[in-house]
């Protein structure tokens, strides 16, 4: 039987491994304690700006109110709120079409985060389906 030292030494071990503790601290029986960011959903959106981002990440609030500041290259993001410990709700602003930036997350208490090359800006489809596409007799109609 291993000593609760070697448990210990083989679970850092494991989270060094691993990156970031992830998966190791919950196979070790414990929670990651770290503030941090881990992705975005989505991670594309409307270069005229409004898409709504799910910012992704741990111990946005267990430790206590937080106030955040969110910038998509630079340029600030509305912040809607907290959903939970792990989910902050932004409205993106806009960019450029096809404009890839970081995006940094600036947390009071607790710092900055960045997620390098995070959003792209994309043209939004100006070709969308209407209701005269569903008229099967609109060529007819024309006659």
């Amino acid at each position: 039987m291993s000593s609760p030292l070697t448990s210990t030494y083989l679970c850092a071990a494991l989270a060094l491994l691993v990156g970031a503790g992830g998966l190791a601290t919950s196979a070790c029986g414990s929670e990651n304690t770290k503030l941090m960011v881990t992705g975005l959903d989505p991670e594309k959106g409307d270069a005229a700006g409004r898409t709504t981002v799910r910012i992704k990440g741990n111990r946005f609030t267990a430790e206590g109110p937080r106030t955040a500041k969110v910038y998509f290259g630079g340029r600030p993001a509305e912040v809607t709120g907290f959903e939970s410990d792990s989910t902050l709700v932004v409205v993106a602003p806009g960019g450029k079409p096809n404009e890839v930036v970081d995006v940094l997350i600036v947390f009071d208490p607790g710092g900055q985060l960045k997620i390098p090359s995070g959003f792209r800006f994309v043209e939004k489809n100006q070709n969308l389906p209407s209701v005269d596409d569903l008229n099967i007799n609109k060529d007819k109609d024309k006659k």
